[in-house]
């Protein structure tokens, strides 16, 4: 996960993630809390920063999108209203 985050050009893929989280899971069931466990905890700590940073980018693109598109559906009615799109 974290090269995944650290690479900017990364295009999600929710067949990938869904996988990659179901071996997660499955590996928090197995993990024994040894010497080394702070250092783990802090990194997977520093990872769901990084990977909440990059959903709220991915929001605010999301919602550009949504915006750009209602733009287009209200001139799409404007135009139609007007008469504009006959052929």
């Amino acid at each position: 996960m974290e090269a995944w985050l650290a690479d900017p050009s990364w295009d999600p893929d929710p067949e990938v993630l869904t996988r990659w989280t179901i071996d997660f899971q499955g590996a928090l069931t197995r993990v024994e809390k040894g010497p080394s466990w702070p250092e783990l905890a802090a990194r997977a700590h520093a990872t769901g920063k990084l990977l909440e940073a990059r959903l709220a980018i991915v929001a605010t693109a999301r919602d550009q999108v949504r915006a750009e598109l209602e733009t287009r559906v209200r001139g799409n009615r404007a135009l139609k209203g007007y008469g504009a799109n006959r052929t």
